[in-house]
């Protein structure tokens, strides 16, 4: 199946000195530009491309990765603002536009702005929105507290920051459940923390369960082991470092060196840890 604005492996038709024939199925024969083409090319090939349609009456095909494909939410740069909208980067030879009407808040060129992909359903033209609310659900009758999930921080609250949730939904991270310091486009893993009666998502970017304490535990070993027995993160470090190695808070990571340390299984001073 081939389907506008996604990457799809493609048969190659026929090869020239110019550009692959490629078999576009219900779209027809699609011509990839030689250029484009990979060096080991061959009849027969399946090979990755873009499909897209640059104007009303073409459609087109290109092995460059776009941002992001249709259905999914990426990080753009604006790359000009005309009468009838914005264009951002989307990394192929296309500009993909954002109505204004599709605009949160009004784009400048040379800012960067996080972005829905879609189709316009009346020219099926690849078409931009950074009313994310109006593309992505906000309630959820299928998540679970405790899944983990793929996040991308879309903006700041006043209670924390709004993130989008498996390109599916949007959900809240409280200040205090981010442990860290986040940036906007950030991607990153969290977990469902409650699914609330009225069915909006709070989020957590770290479990925090028996369970995971006692993987901490044992990650916290394994790492003692490989690096000779010694480790210099300690309750002392910095948050994000702690984050950037073992996905937890602080708070957690504390609690699971003053476990390890009631076991007799490590020794902690301020510069480093140690197994015993």
């Amino acid at each position: 199946m081939v389907s506008l604005g996604k990457i799809c492996k493609l048969e190659i038709l026929s090869k020239s000195d110019q550009s692959l024939v490629l078999d576009g199925a219900e779209f027809g024969e699609l011509w990839l530009p030689i250029c484009e083409a990979p060096n080991d090319s061959k009849i027969g090939m399946l090979i990755e491309v873009f499909v897209y349609r640059p104007s009303a009456d073409e459609i087109a095909v290109t092995t460059k990765r776009p941002v992001a494909e249709v259905g999914d939410c990426g990080s753009f740069r604006v790359v000009s603002v005309n009468d009838v909208g914005a264009f951002l980067d989307l990394g192929i030879d296309k500009d993909l536009f954002v109505p204004f009407n599709e605009q949160r808040k009004k784009l400048r060129a040379g800012s960067t702005c996080i972005a829905f992909v879609y189709l316009d359903k009346y020219s099926q033209r690849l078409t931009a929105s950074t009313k994310l609310n109006r593309h992505l659900l906000e309630e959820s009758d299928s998540l679970e507290v405790g899944q983990k999930v793929d996040l991308k921080i879309w903006e700041r609250t006043d209670l924390g920051f709004k993130a989008i949730i498996n390109n599916q939904f949007l959900g809240l991270l409280f200040e205090h459940d981010a442990y860290r310091s986040l940036k906007i486009g950030e991607d990153l893993i969290g977990y469902i923390k409650t699914v609330r009666d009225d069915k909006k998502i709070d989020l957590i970017i770290s479990k925090n369960n028996r369970e995971s304490h006692n993987e901490l535990e044992g990650l916290i070993l394994d790492c003692l082991s490989e690096s000779r027995g010694t480790l210099d993160i300690t309750d002392k470090s910095n948050p994000k470092v702690i984050y950037d190695k073992f996905r937890v808070s602080k708070k957690q990571y504390k609690q699971a060196l003053g476990k390890l340390y009631k076991k007799k299984l490590i020794n902690i001073t301020r510069e480093k840890i140690a197994l015993v």
